[in-house]
């Protein structure tokens, strides 16, 4: 195309050069040249015929443009229309862009009236898009914080760094009918243009599902209540606020409902479940709409009384509760009791931490449940001193198993004809490094909750066996002794009682039928079914059984028949008094020594202590007894002793009778 331009400008030049030669070739010739009529006529039909030539370049040079024009003319508007169909297919493409980006989309003049409103926008505002383009603003569709956001700028000041792409934020989307919807909100300007797009994308489900997230995070699924990371929260601004107001008191209150398990084990844990709501509803139902009430898990929950009177008020509502908690709570048509106990803290602006309150609040809770469950106890000091003595007791405690600072002292049993020794009871005491020798009523109950109890009992178990197996060799046949073992209810039904057993037989060499394993009535009671086939399992073992401390628990006559019990020990609460009262415990002893003559077991008096109890359980046939009249507990060194002494006798004197008081007064 640049070449045909080149040749019409040629072209025009041209005619130019030849109409101006001409004209003064015509000028020169009629001036000078022509001198006859004939010369003149020659040179006038020469000069016509080069201006026909001359003319006729001309109208070709005309044609030759004409066509290279039309051509061109083609050209552009074969362009042109290739052009317009780039451009209606990028507007279709857009178009389409604009209709399914998937999120309501619209594109906003400067005074944010909408110009173009895709179908999204449209079907979630509830109008026609001619109801909406040019006719509204797009603020019209937002609530009042948002439009406040867009008009004072807030929308972009946190993003200064973007001028054309604008930040995301949350708004609230109002349709025609009113009904709002959470939405993210994306608001940009166009290059170019004075206009902005605003795209809008349905958050509702996600805002929805946040709040049940974030409802769950902080309370309890199963009551619905604030959970403990939430009543925290509570608990820290109560703290707060009474920190600063001098007019402000609250008071804490921890809640455990007794004897829950026995629900659980019982009903099963749906009764459970369904309890556990009944319980909170009640307790939120005697409480104020300020109070706040929370489930920790399980069957513990807490309650922050707000903004009392005084800690007569907090009292107050523990005995009010007290009384709700007394009524029965039917569940699937079953009464269910639930009491509970409550600790609580009333001093509480003395405390700097709301976990600490907590922790006096549960200490307090405990103490009510040592004291008899169904009450409450307010929070002093000396629990949390006791609580702490506990805890170090727990800690040397677990230091005391892996450092084995545990010993044995053994009470002799004796049998009650001839006052000869027939065996021992092992007494655990601990040899603690700087209180010195600690006895079991100091430990054991924390050694129990711990669980530290077995490996206790597997240290003091291998102790005592080994210690008889050597006095026993010492003996040889003059005398067989056996080795009485306390075994706590939590080890009994321990899943690896019988292989302790055996590995301590084992370790030891001791003989089966010398060793006899003192166990509660309590523990035998604990799960009927599973007792009877482990009490079985050890008599197969060739071991004998002993009931400790008989008549202060609770058992059933047929279910005491199916057992192999081999011994009864009369607990020493009855033989103390069985002189002293005579109508009362002599007969209660005289019964239970009866009753064991009757399923073939025999019997053991604990804590005979004088000549008075030993004649009247004489009289009673009891076979065997031990207690301060015939010896106290005696150590190692003190039993080696007394083997020493019967071993020398039996040189001396073989086949007499070996009299324990005889044998120690030597």
């Amino acid at each position: 195309m640049n070449k045909k331009k080149r040749f019409i400008n040629l072209d025009n030049m041209g005619l130019i050069i030849i109409g101006a030669g001409v004209s003064l070739f015509y000028y020169y010739f009629e001036k000078t040249i022509l001198a006859s009529e004939t010369l003149a006529i020659v040179v006038t039909a020469g000069i016509i015929l080069l201006i026909s030539l001359c003319t006729q370049l001309l109208v070709n040079n005309i044609n030759r443009s004409k066509e290279a024009l039309r051509e061109a003319n083609e050209t552009l508007e074969i362009k042109v229309r290739e052009r317009t169909a780039e451009l209606r297919e990028s507007e279709m493409k857009y178009r389409t862009i604009f209709e399914n980006t998937g999120t309501a989309t619209v594109i906003v003049e400067n005074d944010a009236t909408i110009s173009l409103a895709n179908s999204e926008f449209a079907n979630m505002a509830g109008l026609e898009k001619s109801e909406i383009e040019n006719q509204k603003s797009w603020l019209h569709f937002m609530d009042e914080k948002t439009q406040r956001k867009v008009l004072n700028g807030e929308a972009a000041s946190d993003y200064p760094e973007y001028n054309q792409i604008a930040p995301h934020f949350e708004c609230t989307f109002i349709d025609k009918e009113g009904t709002q919807k959470d939405m993210l909100c994306s608001l940009a300007d166009i290059p170019g243009s004075e206009k902005s797009v605003v795209s809008l994308a349905d958050i509702t489900e996600l805002k929805e599902a946040e709040r049940q997230i974030y409802h769950q995070a902080f309370h309890d699924t199963l009551t619905g209540l604030p959970n403990r990371a939430l009543f925290m929260e509570h608990l820290n601004m109560a703290l707060k606020r009474a920190k600063r107001r001098d007019d402000y008191f609250f008071a804490v209150l921890y809640l455990d409902i007794d004897r829950f398990k026995l629900v659980n084990d019982s009903l099963g844990h749906s009764v459970g479940d369904r309890l556990i709501r009944a319980f909170a509803s009640r307790i939120q139902e005697s409480l104020r709409d300020l109070d706040i009430l929370a489930r920790f898990g399980g069957d513990e929950f807490v309650i922050l009384l707000e903004d009392i009177e005084n800690s007569e008020y907090a009292s107050g509502v523990a005995d009010r509760l007290q009384q709700e908690l007394k009524r029965p709570f039917m569940i699937e048509n079953k009464e269910v009791f639930a009491p509970a106990s409550f600790g609580v803290v009333l001093n509480t602006r003395d405390y700097d931490d709301p976990e600490d309150i907590i922790r006096d609040a549960d200490a307090a809770m405990y103490h009510a449940k040592e004291n008899g469950k169904a009450q409450y106890k307010i929070f002093d000091k000396t629990l949390h001193k006791k609580a702490l003595h506990l805890l170090e007791r727990e800690t040397d405690l677990r230091k005391a198993v892996n450092r084995d600072e545990f010993e044995n002292h053994y009470q002799p049993i004796v049998d009650l004809q001839s006052a000869s020794l027939v065996g021992f009871e092992a007494l655990i005491r601990w040899n603690h490094p700087e209180l010195g020798l600690i006895y079991p009523g100091s430990f054991i109950s924390i050694a129990e909750e711990t669980g530290l109890i077995i490996p206790i009992t597997k240290l003091i178990a291998r102790q005592a066996c080994e210690d008889l197996c050597r006095w026993q060799n010492q003996l040889r046949d003059e005398l067989k002794l056996t080795m009485n073992i306390n075994l706590s209810s939590k080890h009994f039904l321990s899943p690896t009682l019988l292989e302790d057993i055996k590995e301590i037989l084992k370790q030891t060499g001791m003989p089966p039928d010398q060793l006899k394993l003192e166990i509660t009535e309590t523990a035998l009671m604990e799960d009927a079914d599973e007792t009877i086939r482990l009490v079985h399992r050890l008599k197969d073992m060739g071991l004998h059984l002993v009931i400790d401390d008989f008549g202060t628990g609770y058992s059933s006559l047929s279910y005491l028949q199916r057992l192999p019990i081999d011994t009864l020990k009369v607990d020493r609460s009855f033989v103390s008094r069985i002189q002293a009262e005579p109508d009362g415990n002599r007969n209660i002893v005289e019964a239970i020594i009866s009753l064991a003559h009757r399923l073939k077991m025999m019997v053991v008096a604990e804590g005979v202590e004088t000549e008075e109890q030993f004649a009247i359980l004489l009289e009673m046939n009891c076979q065997f007894g031990q207690g301060y009249l015939f010896s106290k507990p005696l150590s190692k060194p003190q039993i080696d002793e007394l083997i020493e002494n019967i071993r020398q006798l039996a040189q001396q004197s073989p086949g007499s009778q070996y009299s324990l008081p005889a044998m120690l007064s030597n």
